[in-house]
């Protein structure tokens, strides 16, 4: 049965309140990746209290809230519970974990990302059941731990649900996105030989080979994509073996945060990258017998619930095609329910959305919030926006169960 718009507003406004209780509740648990069974006990009693038909957590720690419906498609509403390090936390204008109302925002980390979304997404499922109606499908509202640090929960869910559609909660100011460059993290070592730095003569210095590298690194041909832009490479941290100053170190690690577009797979860029390497070292004389070698960066990860994985540093790249059905279901189904036309665009930065793409679920994202405030100390999100949100959701959830 498909509720009315008037039926969605109205239910929207009855339990706006509630869900920004509910995220204010939220975000003043602190859940960094790996510490984040404090939330996830505060979401599992929410669905509980709003009567969800199932509620589980599984093996990663993943909280899964479940509406049972009739024999349709099954969906995904997804969010993640943790949230980036707060900083100093004398130089946010509102502690980030009092989350204080100021001006109808809601002030804290993790308000945009993501915890004021995860609360409309769980309150938007609920309505079928406050509302005493069987949805179409099956809805799973899953919230996904350690996003943050590479989307281990989310890549853990993908291999677990079948669903047939998802949506991706990401701040977007409550625009329509329909994917996002990835993100490959690279890990360049750097071998010398380490010697006292009063005899430099008698080590390899590794920095040389590091500043070569370094000075290369503007001439690697980028891939580029018609909507997504062009992949760009960031050298973003940089480590040694050593902590005296007063010795050469014998190995050099770089960090390289690459963002790559569809057509750019991990290992063409590996290689790439690796040919400039390989070059650069020959040509420098002073970076002659550095040894190199680049690849993806692999993690191991606990989880709060002891579950230990390893996987490569990897968020996949998606774009759902402009023609597809779902994508153009979901915006017929915002323009109705929000009274505008915002176009659909794409996320900057890398989300969930990709492991759900790459599982073969066809994903769209929707959120409130300004992205743009996420980790920063300026981070909040607009009460009436999180009220639209509650709209947009339900709205495209019925979308997905018609064209999926």
């Amino acid at each position: 049965m498909t509720i009315s718009l008037d039926q969605i507003r109205a239910i929207a406004r009855q339990y706006h309140p509630a869900s920004v209780e509910f995220a204010r509740d939220i975000v003043a648990i602190p859940s960094l990746p790996g510490h984040e069974s404090d939330v996830a006990a505060a979401i599992i009693n929410e669905m509980t209290q709003l009567s969800f038909d199932e509620v589980w957590t599984d093996q990663a720690g993943n909280v899964i809230g479940k509406i049972n419906g009739a024999e349709g498609p099954a969906i995904i509403l997804n969010g993640h519970m943790d949230h980036v390090d707060a900083g100093l936390l004398e130089s946010w204008p509102y502690p980030p974990f009092d989350a204080h109302i100021i001006d109808g925002e809601l002030w804290g980390r993790g308000t945009v990302d993501m915890k004021g979304p995860v609360a409309c997404m769980i309150y938007a499922a609920s309505f079928y059941k406050q509302m005493g109606l069987t949805p179409p499908g099956d809805i799973y509202v899953t919230i996904a731990v350690m996003e943050e640090i590479g989307g281990l929960g989310s890549q853990y869910l993908a291999s677990q649900l079948n669903a047939q559609a998802a949506i991706c909660g990401e701040p977007s100011n409550n625009t329509l996105r329909r994917g996002h460059r990835g993100r490959v993290e690279l890990n360049v070592e750097f071998e010398g030989q380490s010697a006292h730095a009063s005899v430099p003569h008698l080590g390899i210095n590794p920095h040389y080979g590091a500043a070569a590298f370094l000075q290369a690194l503007p001439t690697i041909p980028l891939a580029s994509d018609a909507v997504l832009g062009s992949s760009t490479v960031a050298p973003t941290l940089y480590q040694t073996d050593q902590i005296s100053p007063n010795v050469i170190p014998g190995t050099v690690h770089l960090t390289l945060d690459w963002r790559n577009v569809p057509t750019e797979s991990p290992e063409a860029i590996v290689a790439k990258a690796n040919q400039v390497l390989q070059t650069c070292l020959k040509d420098s004389a002073a970076a002659a017998n550095v040894q190199a070698s680049i690849a993806v960066t692999r993690k191991e990860f606990v989880t709060y619930t002891g579950m230990v994985h390893d996987f490569p540093s990897i968020f996949p790249s998606f774009l759902l095609p402009q023609d597809h059905p779902m994508l153009q279901a979901a915006q017929r189904a915002l323009i109705e329910a929000l009274g505008r036309d915002d176009g659909v665009s794409v996320w900057r930065f890398a989300t969930d959305g990709g492991h759900l793409m790459a599982a073969g679920i066809p994903t769209v994202g929707f959120g409130p919030g300004d992205d743009a405030l996420a980790h920063t100390n300026r981070e909040r999100i607009s009460l009436l926006q999180m009220e639209e949100a509650l709209t947009g959701y339900l709205a495209l959830t019925q979308a997905l169960f018609q064209s999926a």
